[in-house]
């Protein structure tokens, strides 16, 4: 339980960031690399330098995002809460400088992308992806047409996912400012979840491992 709470609000958080990226960043998804590189192809292809920054800048940030997070795991195998709170650091940082200067779109959104890299690569160790949910919707709609069930898991990473993207949506329209604080807020939410869960473990060895 733990663990999939922990993946929903990651989930959530990465409807969030994606929302800002494509809607106030450029139109690049923070998260979803594969969009971003059929639209900075399609920028190449009609050699448009002005759609081809944003995705290509997402990009990059994605990459350093996995790249520096993975550097860690190599020293922290098993750890999940110092990245957790790496992405919350990175994603307080945004939130305060979003208000303080939204006309930065590009900068914002190399640290959005940078943090959703982050989160992916956490959300490797945890054997689900938080960003990109092709995978997740496939593997859900295939179980349910062989007569495997429907995942549960499957159902609450879209939903979060999806939910984290209306709030968002709603947030641009009303209150902008505040985008990417619901963003820190939800993953706050996880490092908490993480704590907690790593907290019982210690006063229960002999209970489940927890993520």
């Amino acid at each position: 339980m733990n663990r999939a709470v922990i993946l929903a609000l990651l989930a959530a958080c990465a409807g969030v960031v994606d929302v800002w990226a494509v809607v106030a960043l450029g139109g690049a998804f923070a998260g979803v690399v594969t969009g971003n590189l059929v639209t900075a192809g399609h920028a190449l292809a009609v050699a448009d330098p002005s759609e081809l920054l944003p995705p290509a800048v997402a990009v990059a940030g994605f990459v350093a995002g996995v790249g520096l997070w993975s550097l860690s795991r190599r020293r922290w195998p098993a750890a999940v809460s110092a990245p957790l709170v790496a992405e919350l650091v990175v994603l307080v940082a945004l939130a305060v400088a979003w208000p303080l200067a939204p006309g930065a779109t590009l900068p914002l959104l190399a640290g959005a992308a940078l943090a959703m890299g982050g989160q992916s690569s956490v959300a490797q160790l945890l054997g689900q992806s938080t960003t990109y949910m092709t995978g997740t919707l496939t593997g859900a709609v295939s179980d349910l047409a062989t007569g495997d069930g429907l995942r549960g898991r499957a159902l609450r990473q879209l939903a979060a996912l999806v939910l984290g993207a209306v709030a968002g949506g709603l947030l641009l329209g009303h209150l902008p400012s505040l985008v990417p604080a619901l963003a820190a807020v939800l993953a706050a939410a996880a490092v908490v979840v993480r704590a907690v869960g790593a907290r019982r473990v210690q006063d229960d060895p002999a209970g489940p491992v927890a993520p």
